[in-house]
């Protein structure tokens, strides 16, 4: 993508972003887990197995932290991200497990300029979570709020 970072004009309905792929490691999982989700289909092998998923599993949280990420690497909004008002819709499909490899594509769905403040606005997309088998994992809706050009 070119001209980096997009202000909310740059944004266009439809518009699609796609994250670069990320590795999925055990230690990530476990290490997480331990400070944020600390069940034990996370954090422990052995009783993972006895669990709902039979192996070790991906925090939901940490997944969406995972996808959080690869939207901001891209570039997309560096400097011009405002935060968020919040997440909508959040599902998570399918279990993420170590060495899974999952990527973020990212489709606007609409923007609106903010009616007390015109140097920002909220731009809402909707991000879905792929693993290496093109498989679903997790969807999201974001409302991020943006720069407008009037505010550079």
């Amino acid at each position: 993508m070119k001209n980096l970072p997009l202000y909310f004009e740059d944004f266009k309905i439809g518009m699609s972003i796609k994250t670069q792929p990320k590795k999925i490691t055990k230690e990530e999982i476990i290490n997480f887990a331990k400070s944020y989700d600390p069940q034990s289909f996370h954090i422990d092998e052995e009783e993972a197995k006895k669990g709902p998923f039979k192996r070790l599993v991906s925090s939901g949280f940490m997944t969406l932290g995972k996808s959080f990420t690869q939207f901001f690497e891209t570039g997309v909004i560096e400097g011009t991200g405002m935060g968020a008002w919040g997440i909508d819709e959040l599902r998570w499909t399918k279990p993420v497990y170590p060495e899974d490899i999952l990527v973020t594509q990212v489709e606007i769905l609409e923007k609106k300029i903010s009616s007390k403040n015109p140097s920002r606005g909220t731009v809402r997309s909707h991000q879905t979570v792929f693993n290496q088998n093109n498989e679903i994992v997790m969807t999201w809706i974001s409302n991020f709020m943006i720069k407008t050009k009037v505010s550079s």
